[in-house]
Order: structure tokens, then sequence, then C-alpha cells
């Protein structure tokens, strides 16, 4: 996340830079904007606003920020993006940059392009939106196992409600900032590759986030993505820690995810 920040072109400017965190989560990538406006910035006089509609992400991210010099560019803000954005249009108060990972997909929103239409307007002229994504369907989490995966895949894209295709994709955050009439829309791939049993933050995030996820996924909708019960049977034995199979235990074990940056430049004047 942090190349993926470095690597965002921003227009030259005068003011100080004011950067929209939407989505913030956790704060992954709140510290990486912070350091960017602060090296855009003189007499530390930029913003991130950073907004999440859960408090309790909010309280998450306030924790990531231990550098006071940082702490004193970051406005943190329980909020809706759709009023942030409308805010932003209404007053005058647009933003340079705005940010969203992983936040604006179908999961979250019955209408992703409308959503990241408002982020669009809410873009001083010249200014970047900036759509990254872990890319969590085209990751591999489970090498070794292709076909399994392919199936838990499928699995998970049903019991989130995801469209197989169509306008509405988690796929199609290009597509959207085009019709957004964003310009210049540019993808950048950013490798993370990481061995399962080597690597702390790979371990603790396919631990308690993804090999649960996918066995939920295939206790609630595994028959649905064509899981036989052999397939059934085969994935709880790699996926339960209590199993002699458990893939935590595997020394060759490794997770590799082509995460995606998706920039676009407002023409508005």
């Amino acid at each position: 996340m942090a190349a993926a920040v470095a690597a965002i072109e921003l227009a030259e400017s005068t003011l100080p830079l004011r950067v929209l965190d939407v989505g913030t989560g956790a704060g992954g990538a709140l510290g990486h904007l912070a350091r960017r406006v602060r090296a855009a910035s003189r007499d530390e006089d930029g913003t991130v606003v950073a907004v999440d509609i859960d408090a309790r992400a909010i309280e998450v991210a306030r924790v990531q920020l231990d550098d006071l010099r940082l702490e004193r560019l970051v406005d943190l803000r329980v909020a809706d993006l759709h009023a942030i954005a409308a805010e932003a249009s209404a007053t005058g108060s647009a933003f340079d940059l705005i940010w969203s990972s992983d936040t604006v997909w179908p999961a979250s929103f019955d209408d992703p392009a409308a959503v990241v239409r408002a982020l669009a307007g809410a873009l001083v002229p010249g200014g970047t939106l900036a759509l990254f994504t872990t890319n969590y369907y085209q990751s591999m989490f489970l090498p070794g196992h292709s076909r399994l995966e392919r199936l838990i895949r499928t699995a998970s894209e049903l019991t989130w409600g995801l469209p197989h295709d169509g306008q509405a994709h988690y796929e199609r955050l290009g597509a959207w900032m085009r019709q957004a009439g964003l310009s210049d829309v540019t993808l950048r791939v950013f490798p993370v590759v990481a061995s399962t049993l080597a690597e702390p933050a790979a371990r603790t995030f396919l631990e308690q986030i993804v090999w649960p996820e996918m066995r939920r996924a295939v206790a609630s909708h595994g028959r649905a993505a064509g899981m036989n019960d052999a397939d059934i049977a085969r994935a709880e034995e790699l996926l339960d820690p209590a199993s002699p199979a458990w893939v935590g235990t595997d020394p060759d074990g490794f997770v590799v995810q082509p995460t995606l940056l998706w920039t676009g430049r407002s023409t508005a004047v």
C-alpha cells in the first residue's frame, strides 16, 4: 500500500494539499497519505480527512498515528462518504486527492458507479481519484489446490451476493471512473508475495481474515458453488486449524496478491 500511495501523481498547486481517505477502516493507508501531505505542504498546513461510517474503525485508525507531526495533519471523522462528498461540492472545500481502499464495491453499495461519480464531484479541477483494491478474488491463498480454491472463491462471491458479471461487477473500477467523466484513467499493479510461515503480517491476515472467511463460505454456499462432498471435506481439512492437513502448517505455503491501483483525474472547471 505504501508503494501505491507513493506512485500517485498529483497536479502541482500552490495551495495546501487536501486529501480524503474514504473508508479509512483500520487506517492502513493513513500514515502514508499524511506523509505525502507533509512532504508537499509548507508549515504543515495540508490536511488528510479520514472518514469511516464505523466509529470503532475510526478509533483503531487513530491508534495508527503514533507520530505527532502526522496527527496534526489528520482530521478523523465518523461520517458517510456521500455526506462528505456532498459537503465538499457544496462548500467549495474539494480535495486534491481522494483515496479509497476496498470500499467502493457491490457488497457495500447497490450502485458503486454512482459512488464513484459522487467522489469525482468532490475533486478540485485536476484532482485525482485513487481506487485501491487488494484484488481478493484474484489472489492465491491456497497454492497447490487451484481447482478447490476456484470453487471456494465462487462460494465466497455467493456468500457476499456479488454479481458474476455486468455493470456492477467488482472489477469495473476503471469503467466507473470513465463513466464519472475522469480522464487519464490508469491501472497499476503492486504485487504482494509472502511466505505464510516467515511473514508475520501475511500470517495474521490469512489466519484472522482469509482462511476463516473461506471456511464460512464453504459451509454456507459450497454446494451452490458446485462443490461435492469430497470437495467440502477436503476444504474443511485444509481450513481447520485443528486438522493435521491445515494449510497453516505447510512449510512451502505462500500468498500472492496482485493488488491494483486505479487512478483518474478530474477535468471539471
